[in-house]
């Protein structure tokens, strides 16, 4: 069964809100057929500008009669401050009311919550402007940490890049983790970047200052997960004392050096049950960990789920 998608965009949308998720579900199409239906939403037909001048054209315009699913709204500078009538808002507002699910991309967001001015949802937009949301939705939730977030049929991300990390995780949902493996393969994408995950990573912290220190660390630790790797061993690495290196974790990364390699692990883990036919107790001797309880027990502490629920797809 195709799901059918309507993308509302006006004048002023970011490029990629559009067409990085769009995409993603696009290419879903590679490996199913006609999974999904893609169609350009606009206020009135003709050319929508993005947010630096090229244009495109739409399919259908707010008073027109169209079949869909799900309703996705795009972000960008026009998105956020875009004024609709009251007749737009109107329309705009059925139409998400008739929609399975909504999904609000980046400033998206400032849209969604007057479609549905009057429901009280938890919502996300980038970090950056979710100060401004909850001032202008007193009565929604807005939550500035999760790459994205869904709270019943209503889903938002945040910065521009998370709309395809809510599109993978669309897909899950509608066609299974392995599916979902396959479309971020071929985008060439970080596996499985779940929705709790902060939109200020831990890489970008590492980024000014005395933390330049733990950078090369960082990546040289991403190529070590099949081994044990002692604090010692990294402190060597660093040309640094097991002291100072400690406390260079703990002051930007919150954490200790174990802590942090172990966390690595467990993230590769949980890529990896996305892959199809592989097993899991494989997956933990491919990390290193002395058998498969010790991973399990690790794999629930990190997430809150077993690694099978997971392969499942149960964190959907």
């Amino acid at each position: 069964m195709t799901v059918k998608q309507v993308y509302f965009i006006a004048d002023g949308f970011q490029a990629l809100d559009l067409f990085g998720p769009l995409e993603a579900f696009m290419e879903t199409n590679n490996f199913q057929a006609n999974a999904y239906q893609c169609k350009l939403l606009g206020i009135s037909k003709g050319a929508v500008h993005t947010a630096y001048g090229q244009s495109v054209s739409v399919d259908y315009c707010l008073q027109g009669e169209f079949e869909f699913d799900d309703l996705i709204i795009c972000g960008g500078t026009g998105m956020r401050t875009l004024q609709l009538s009251i007749k737009e808002l109107n329309a705009l507002s059925n139409i998400a009311k008739k929609a399975k699910r909504v999904f609000s991309i980046c400033t998206g967001a400032f849209i969604l919550a007057k479609l549905f001015d009057d429901k009280a949802f938890t919502i996300t937009t980038h970090w950056r402007h979710c100060d401004s949301l909850a001032m202008q939705n007193p009565n929604k939730t807005v939550t500035p940490e999760p790459l994205f977030i869904r709270d019943e049929n209503i889903w938002s991300s945040a910065g521009v890049l998370s709309g395809v990390d809510l599109a993978l995780a669309i897909i899950r949902e509608d066609y299974g983790n392995s599916m979902a493996a396959k479309v971020a393969k071929d985008l060439v994408v970080y596996l499985q970047r779940a929705g709790s995950q902060q939109q200020y990573s831990d890489i970008l912290e590492l980024q000014s200052g005395e933390s330049l220190k733990l950078s090369p660390l960082i990546d040289w630790l991403s190529t070590q997960l099949d081994k044990s790797v002692t604090v010692t061993r990294m402190a060597e690495f660093c040309n640094l004392s097991e002291r100072q290196l400690t406390r260079l974790f703990k002051q930007h990364l919150n954490c200790t050096p174990s802590h942090y390699f172990r966390v690595l692990k467990l993230n590769h883990a949980r890529d990896l049950l996305c892959e199809e036919n592989i097993s899991l107790q494989l997956i933990s001797q491919k990390l290193g960990f002395n058998n498969y309880d010790s991973f399990r027990r690790a794999f629930i502490k990190q997430f809150g789920l077993s690694p099978s629920q997971y392969a499942k797809g149960t964190h959907a």
